[in-house]
């Protein structure tokens, strides 16, 4: 864990802010920070391709994609966790994302997301790459609850959040959509 420094919204006193220590390695991935080169295999594999992006809004141009990846960047820079490509071990190949994210301007709410290219679904990609996540999540950033939103019809998703240990919370509009809305925070006993 490294500390970052930056100032408040009213450009006051330096605040601390909590970086979370990349790379992160699991039995099969490798979780890093984004670099302006991963947007042609990032685009090819997962935002580029429509069954992928299905149930994420559908697919985006490559100007879109590079939006995305400057997005996470300045989230890592000003936050200290973003979204994060994930790559697998063995062949190198960038597979997806996974990382946290605010789910509105300004909070509380930090979410959970992931995706994957459809060549690596049904491999447990993303509950082994939501599992690191969340423990750093709730470690290194000590955040005390962390949330996760998914359309109704992404089966796999609601799954992957199920053996995570999130709870269905409630139904809300979210990004232009009607999202099912999860919450996990470990103090809560487990049903």
């Amino acid at each position: 864990m490294r500390l970052g420094h930056a100032r408040d919204r009213r450009g006051a006193r330096p605040v601390n802010i909590v970086v979370v220590a990349l790379p992160i390695f699991t039995e099969r991935l490798a979780i890093r920070p984004y670099e302006p080169g991963d947007l042609a295999q990032l685009h090819s594999v997962l935002y580029g391709d429509p069954t992928s992006m299905a149930l994420l809004g559908g697919p985006r141009d490559l100007a879109g994609t590079r939006a995305s990846i400057e997005r996470s960047m300045l989230q890592q820079e000003l936050g200290g966790y973003s979204f994060w490509p994930v790559f697998e071990r063995e062949s190198g190949l960038l597979v997806g994302e996974a990382g946290l994210f605010p789910l509105a301007p300004g909070g509380p709410d930090i979410a959970l997301g992931y995706a994957f290219g459809r060549d690596y679904w049904d491999r447990g990609y993303a509950t082994e790459a939501g599992r690191s996540v969340l423990e750093e999540g709730f470690g290194p950033l000590g955040l005390t609850r962390i949330v996760a939103i998914t359309r109704e019809a992404n089966t796999r998703s609601r799954k992957v959040l199920g053996k995570l240990g999130f709870r269905l919370d409630s139904r809300r509009h979210i990004w232009g959509a009607e999202q099912l809305y999860f919450v996990l925070d470990p103090a809560e006993p487990q049903a």
